[in-house]
């Protein structure tokens, strides 16, 4: 028998003294065997694949910004008590802005924030960054130690960043790479429309 995802609350501790259940909009998919845990927001047409683990018990709140697709095996956690990403005066654990890829084992791991229309390869590993909008992230890249990548840049495949001159120094997205996220979005926002209507593995909650 199939079962749904897992979308439970947060226990309290010190770190998150409040007990959240998600927000998660009826027109979201969200695939078997992922948990969703805690203080988190899920936007219109997100899809969020197979055995993924969203959990905000450590710090919160996240944000998952529409048409944003979440593949399978992606990690997204925050470091404990840490939620200094701000977006129009409001602290977030983890805020992605909308139009996201994030492909299979990917971690993403606040405080992060990722900006509208940007690309996280597989295998991606994303610790403590403010990533910016129309980037294009590759597989196997790591940023981490609070960088701050500027809008419409590159991070190779394997690429590490860990200090802002990199951040700063990285190349714009280059050309046959630039239309790379819309084609992602644009088929998982088709894909999770059709294993709605068409599969028991994959759930709305209207």
């Amino acid at each position: 028998m199939i079962q749904p995802p897992i979308i439970m609350q947060n226990p309290p501790v010190e770190e998150v003294t409040s007990i959240s259940y998600p927000t998660i909009s009826p027109h979201a998919v969200i695939g078997t065997d992922s948990m969703i845990i805690g203080n988190i927001t899920i936007t219109n047409d997100v899809f969020i694949g197979f055995k993924n683990l969203l959990r905000a018990d450590s710090g919160y709140p996240y944000y998952v910004g529409p048409k944003t697709n979440i593949q399978d095996n992606v990690l997204m956690h925050v470091h404990p008590g840490r939620e200094h990403v701000v977006v129009e005066g409001q602290r977030w654990g983890v805020y992605l802005e909308g139009e996201n890829s994030v492909l299979h084992h990917a971690a993403v791991h606040g405080p992060l924030f990722i900006g509208h229309n940007t690309f996280v390869g597989q295998h991606a590993n994303i610790y403590d960054a403010v990533i910016g909008r129309n980037c294009v992230i590759m597989h196997g890249a790591t940023i981490t130690n609070g960088v701050k990548v500027p809008d419409n840049r590159f991070v190779a495949p394997g690429q590490s960043v860990w200090k802002q001159e990199d951040a700063d120094n990285l190349p714009p997205v280059p050309e046959k790479h630039k239309h790379l996220n819309q084609e992602i979005v644009d088929h998982y926002y088709r894909l999770g429309k059709s294993y709605y209507y068409h599969t028991p593995s994959a759930f709305s909650f209207t």
